[in-house]
């Protein structure tokens, strides 16, 4: 099975394509819808698969499906705090961060790092539900991509979302039956 790669520009060398492209990749779709879905869909890419073809990755410098987990992991400790921040401070100015030096960090076990994510997420969505959408529009200040609405951070996760699962259904698909 061939997927077709979804392909992003690297966020720390080229922020505002970065940024541009994540807002084009959503498109219209409805972000809190695609962030909900997201970590069941990843969980069901994964379900029943030896650890060992969680954990290949397809090439020398590309991550397994595991490295994906963790790095959505990591981005809903990331976005949870920045939408925090947004929504209790006025303009409020966060760093980028470089995900590819967070990825390797120790992690518990491929399962038990699933369910974290997915709590964490299931916290993140409860969030993102119960702010008013006249809220959407607070801004803060990324530190590598500029001003942001609250609503193009979340537009921006969404994406986000679909291409890593994009990514985590590559990786499987290389790491064979």
């Amino acid at each position: 099975m061939s997927v077709t790669p979804i392909e992003i520009p690297d966020a720390t060398v080229f922020p505002a394509e970065y940024k541009q492209a994540l807002l084009d990749l959503i498109g219209d779709r409805e972000p809190v819808d695609v962030i909900e879905e997201t970590a069941p869909a990843a969980r069901a890419l994964c379900d029943g698969l030896a650890e060992d073809r969680l954990l290949t990755a397809p090439a020398a410098g590309e991550w397994s499906a595991r490295d994906v987990i963790a790095h959505l992991f990591d981005v809903d400790i990331v976005y949870g705090f920045r939408w925090r921040l947004v929504l209790t401070e006025d303009e409020p100015t966060y760093p980028g961060y470089n995900e590819k030096l967070f990825t390797p960090l120790a992690r518990p076990p491929f399962w038990s790092l699933m369910s974290a994510w997915e709590g964490l997420r299931a916290a993140n969505a409860v969030l993102l539900r119960a702010t008013p959408r006249e809220q959407w529009g607070r801004r803060g200040i990324h530190g590598e991509q500029g001003g942001e609405t609250f609503d193009e951070m979340v537009r921006k996760l969404a994406a986000h979302d679909l291409a890593h699962l994009n990514q985590i259904e590559r990786a499987l698909a290389s790491a064979g039956t």
